[in-house]
């Protein structure tokens, strides 16, 4: 644990047949792993648990959430400005984002020339905690298109990957 976790920052859950002590789970949570199983355990539970670590994994650090706020992106001639959340047009109009466009775009522009799935959009898109549906992300990529493409029906920014996503594919630049 101690050498894996020097070279790589991989969420870590620990799982083991023996019944030790509660000594034994501690030292596995203190050497770096995020979560700690003994079997018998059910798959469910450690979908679950899985599930709950990656998105610990992949949620902004505080600091790093107030470096993103300060960068300011290029894409095909638009800019997006992190801090104020405005995002310009080659032609310098301001063009308004509603939140969960502006964090669907932030998405795409963090893994730019990436497949995400409608799975990753829809967790990087959600304002609310409530549920939503699977579909709700192509209608605020839908209306997103209508925002940054030239034509919206023939996409070359935000391009469709049959069956397993959507990729932003235009090259992006941080500034």
């Amino acid at each position: 644990m101690r050498g894996l976790g020097a070279r790589s920052d991989v969420p870590v859950i620990m799982l083991t047949g023996h019944r030790h002590d509660e000594a034994d789970r501690v030292r596995g949570l203190e050497l770096g792993a995020d979560d700690y199983m003994v079997k018998p355990f059910g798959l469910r539970e450690l979908l679950a648990r899985v599930r709950a670590v990656l998105r610990r994994s992949q949620a902004p650090k505080p600091n790093s959430s107030k470096n993103l706020r300060r960068l300011r992106y290029r894409l095909a001639g638009w800019h997006l400005n992190m801090r104020t959340r405005a995002l310009t047009s080659p032609t310098g109009n301001t063009v308004k984002l509603t939140a969960g466009e502006f964090n669907l775009l932030t998405a795409f522009l963090r893994s730019p020339q990436r497949i995400l799935s409608r799975e990753q959009l829809l967790a990087a898109s959600r304002v609310h905690s409530e549920e939503v549906f699977d579909r709700s992300v192509d209608i605020q990529i839908l209306r997103l298109r209508r925002k940054l493409e030239v034509n919206s029906s023939e996409p070359q920014l935000i391009k469709t990957e049959r069956g397993v996503g959507y990729k932003f594919s235009a090259e992006v630049e941080m500034l």
